[in-house]
């Protein structure tokens, strides 16, 4: 189990009954509104902005939330919950990891739930994240590990462009890679690298890494490297604020991924 970026909040956890199999906590404090996270996590274009660059929005329990990563990386949940302003819980039954990979194996049958809780402290918010119902099997350690540092990334790119650029244009690209016979520490490092100067890195997590792009508006790019059947498998995403060029800069960066790690 993890936490990142605690506070000094008390926080009621999900009942036992709740949370089945392993699973892990992110939680965030974001100077918002609480209204304003609301909608972060459940509008469609809002959410574009700090997790998937597709989303569609079907709202309400009952409903559902689809996130669109590119090709192989199309993600159903389903509403369990619907509390505005308080709690979203999603759910899925999944028998495999979310992968880019060609190579697929079957696993496990898992029901899947991510959990959200928001709290308003003043003109603040803490927001919570349980993810849970991950086999216990070998078989789901990496989407174990990638998730739990996929969400403090996400949770970054949440809290900084509702603190820092709300109300600005963003432009969100994802870039994936397969990078054959390369271990993800190989890839994470060449990937660092090739990051624009001056930048910061402002998380880094076991497959993962965050920079702040000072030189592009304070830009972020989350840097990911997961190991697959033939190597490894790089994600970038990159979430350019305001920048009059972003198109043509994302382009710029797809093409460098591209020199970096040639495709068969």
């Amino acid at each position: 189990m993890t936490t990142a970026y605690a506070g000094a909040y008390p926080w009621v956890m999900p009942s036992a009954d709740e949370i089945q199999g392993r699973w892990h906590e992110t939680r965030v404090e974001i100077d918002a509104p609480v209204d304003v996270v609301w909608h972060a996590l459940t509008d469609p274009a809002a959410i574009a902005r700090w997790f998937a660059p597709k989303m569609t929005v079907h709202p309400g329990a009952g409903g559902h939330i689809v996130a669109d990563w590119g090709p192989g990386l199309e993600w159903r949940t389903d509403i369990d919950l619907w509390e505005p302003n308080r709690r979203l819980r999603l759910v899925e039954s999944r028998d495999r990891v979310m992968s880019a990979s060609p190579v697929e194996k079957r696993l496990e049958p898992c029901l899947l739930v991510q959990d959200y809780r928001l709290e308003a402290a003043g003109d603040r918010t803490v927001l919570s994240l349980v993810h849970s119902g991950f086999g216990e099997g070998a078989a789901w350690d990496k989407e174990y590990e990638g998730t739990r540092g996929g969400w403090a990334s996400c949770f970054l790119r949440l809290k900084h462009g509702l603190e820092r650029h709300r109300g600005a244009a963003v432009h969100n690209t994802v870039i994936t890679s397969a990078c054959e016979g390369q271990d993800y520490l190989t890839v994470l490092e060449r990937i660092e690298r090739a990051v624009p100067t001056p930048f910061e890195i402002v998380l880094r997590g076991k497959y993962e890494f965050t920079a702040l792009l000072h030189g592009w508006n304070g830009s972020l790019l989350s840097a990911s490297a997961i190991p697959s059947a033939t190597g490894s498998i790089a994600y970038i995403e990159l979430v350019l604020f305001g920048l009059p060029r972003a198109e043509a800069t994302a382009a710029e960066w797809r093409a460098k991924m591209e020199g970096l790690f040639p495709q068969a």
